[in-house]
């Protein structure tokens, strides 16, 4: 039986086959269900299927030592997508040193920042001046949909989980964040 995981090929530009290739290898699977459904989106004229969530142990750190830059960058991005909010927390704050280097990184910081964990996205708020906006507004205008989608879910879970403690929308980070993309 073929591996799932190595679906996961489609979650990032052709180019970085081979890097992909060499994370892969390095993922163990933790159930049967390794990832979840995938969200679509457009990247410079290439259609990326990235998971809604992962259920991967992270790679041992003499692992991930051993991988390059680039590789190190790709296995950040995927774990953005990890089932465990600290996990993704962890990888986010790695990803946002690698965003001026890697502007494949643009589609997995968009989708989080419609999530509802909060410190993901005061680290994604904390380091936005990293962002290269131009980056930022050619993904937004391939993927319209795609984004009006975060952009809606910025606003239910601002409604749902943080409205009492943030009643003014310009004082919740994923306003905050959102108005950025947006400028």
């Amino acid at each position: 039986m073929i591996d799932k995981k190595y679906e996961l090929f489609k979650a990032f530009p052709a180019e970085l086959e081979e890097d992909v290739s060499k994370v892969l290898s390095v993922l163990e699977a933790t159930n049967k269900l390794r990832f979840s459904h995938c969200f679509k989106v457009n990247f410079r004229g290439s259609k990326l299927f990235i998971p809604e969530r992962i259920y991967y142990n992270e790679p041992y750190l003499s692992s991930y030592s051993l991988l390059t830059d680039r590789q190190q960058a790709i296995l950040n991005c995927l774990f953005t997508r990890h089932e465990n909010g600290f996990i993704r927390e962890n990888h986010v704050r790695k990803m946002m040193d690698q965003t001026s280097t890697y502007n494949w990184n643009v589609p997995y910081l968009i989708r989080l920042t419609g999530e509802y964990v909060l410190e993901i996205l005061e680290v994604i708020k904390d380091n936005i001046n990293h962002l290269d906006k131009r980056e930022i507004k050619s993904f937004i205008s391939e993927n319209k949909r795609f984004y009006n989608t975060i952009e809606s879910q910025v606003v239910s879970y601002w409604d749902c989980y943080y409205r009492s403690k943030y009643p003014e929308k310009r004082d919740y980070v994923g306003f905050e964040i959102i108005h950025y993309f947006n400028s």
